[in-house]
């Protein structure tokens, strides 16, 4: 039932994966990946789920969410994954039929938990079901086609017999008839059964993988953007055409052969709209990035920042400088804070690391910098009369804070305001002051000779 061509075309290229097997590890991890993603994605978007290729990806690579997404769909797509490597598992066991049983249990699997869904009655009236996953369906699943008629599958009361049978069929064919065929007439006629209430494309398309994975063939996937060239051809294997379908689905099969053997040989394979996929993905990550940077700055924003990041930094640098306080006359340290006041004019508050009470010092005012300022004066222990100066200067732009060393005009540290120091930026920060003190110190006494 599959064209000479066809079948030629698709040996030709099994032949030449198989002897370029075994992928290499890194080459067989890239090419898993994308099956998984490409599998999982399209198959479920088939069925009208939303997430989109990059959220996927977030979703089964990372463990992220991203969007506004049901919940259900999530769940569902990372069943779904499960699915996928249950049908993988279960082909590797060469020896196992296929059984009922399993086909209950993958159903059961990617609808995850009983839901209530719109369906239609048998005269094509429109009514609500209780969807019970891995059960077969006890009332009619009929749909309504897009010319209006209503197709009815398989009668409930008969289910359970033409599912034995197609089981039976499978088993007694399976090793026999090209896999292909096999495959997608395994598919077909389950859809054509429509077993279960729900979940039925999607049960189909794990089973004809399950085929493939069976006789060691690459995963068929059938491409969302294709959906509508898809249910044509199965709506002409409806009217007696079944060769349509096998056809339809053999060159899929190229596509997969070929995504393989460009991973076999170690050659790119992403695709011409990959490039689409990655850039909707990384949107996707930098939108896991807290929005700080755009939010402006308030007022309460300034203080609690000088409160839980200056305000630190300040009393760890004093506790270091306290160190070489008996090496000069005098050392001061304080914390310098440039305010507007309600009547418009300029001032500088300087305070100790003893006498800083809270940011509600600045309550009512509009804060405009901020500076951390060390003076040492006097070095005793030089000829000359030696001063130290050093200042980190914090400036508070419109949408982040950032720390500068003044002397060099270095930017430290660059934060959004709702962020804060953590302990290790201030003991690096402070430590880095330390050195420069330290350092001129050497330079006055000719330490570093």
């Amino acid at each position: 039932m599959l064209s000479k061509n066809l079948l030629s075309e698709i040996k030709e290229k099994s032949d030449m994966l198989n002897s370029l097997k075994p992928l290499s590890p890194e080459n067989q991890a890239k090419l898993d990946k994308k099956f998984r993603l490409e599998f999982n994605f399209n198959s479920n978007h088939l069925e009208g789920n939303t997430l989109t290729y990059g959220e996927t990806e977030l979703l089964l690579i990372f463990d992220q969410t991203e969007g506004t997404h049901d919940y259900r769909e999530y769940q569902e797509m990372q069943a779904h994954d499960v699915a996928l490597r249950m049908i993988q598992e279960e082909a590797a066991e060469t020896e196992r039929p296929l059984l009922e049983n399993f086909i209950r249990n993958l159903n059961e699997k990617i609808l995850v938990k009983p839901f209530w869904k719109d369906a239609i009655t048998a005269d094509g009236q429109s009514t609500r079901k209780q969807i019970i996953p891995g059960e077969y369906k006890k009332t009619p699943n009929s749909v309504r086609l897009s010319n209006g008629e209503i197709f009815h599958y398989t009668a409930p009361s008969e289910v359970a017999n033409e599912i034995a049978e197609l089981v039976a069929w499978f088993n007694e064919n399976n090793g026999k008839e090209n896999p292909v065929l096999l495959a997608a007439l395994l598919h077909y006629r389950f859809v054509r059964i429509h077993p279960f209430d729900d979940g039925n494309g999607r049960t189909a398309r794990l089973l004809m993988n399950y085929v493939f994975a069976k006789n060691n063939l690459p995963l068929v996937v059938i491409k969302s953007e294709e959906k509508k060239d898809y249910l044509a051809t199965l709506n002409r294997a409806d009217a007696g055409d079944l060769n349509a379908f096998v056809e339809y689905i053999g060159k899929q099969l190229l596509w997969s052969l070929d995504l393989s053997i460009k991973a076999a040989k170690g050659e790119n394979i992403d695709e011409d709209d990959d490039l689409d996929k990655e850039l909707e993905l990384l949107k996707q990550e930098l939108n896991q990035v807290p929005n700080e940077f755009e939010q402006e700055k308030t007022n309460s924003d300034i203080a609690n920042v000088i409160e839980n990041s200056i305000v630190p930094l300040f009393r760890e640098i004093n506790s270091k400088i306290e160190k070489i306080k008996d090496l000069f006359v005098r050392v001061d340290v304080d914390l310098q804070i440039l305010q507007i006041k309600p009547n418009g004019y300029h001032e500088d508050l300087f305070f100790s690391a003893k006498d800083y009470v809270s940011e509600n010092s600045f309550e009512g005012y509009e804060i405009k910098s901020a500076s951390i300022n060390i003076i040492c004066t006097a070095l005793k222990k030089t000829v000359r009369q030696k001063n130290i100066y050093y200042k980190l200067r914090v400036d508070l732009a419109d949408y982040n804070y950032r720390i500068y060393n003044d002397a060099r005009n270095e930017e430290l540290i660059i934060l959004p305001y709702k962020t804060f120091l953590s302990k290790y930026n201030i003991d690096s920060i402070a430590k880095l002051v330390m050195t420069y003190v330290i350092n001129e110190i050497k330079s006055a006494t000719n330490l570093n000779n």
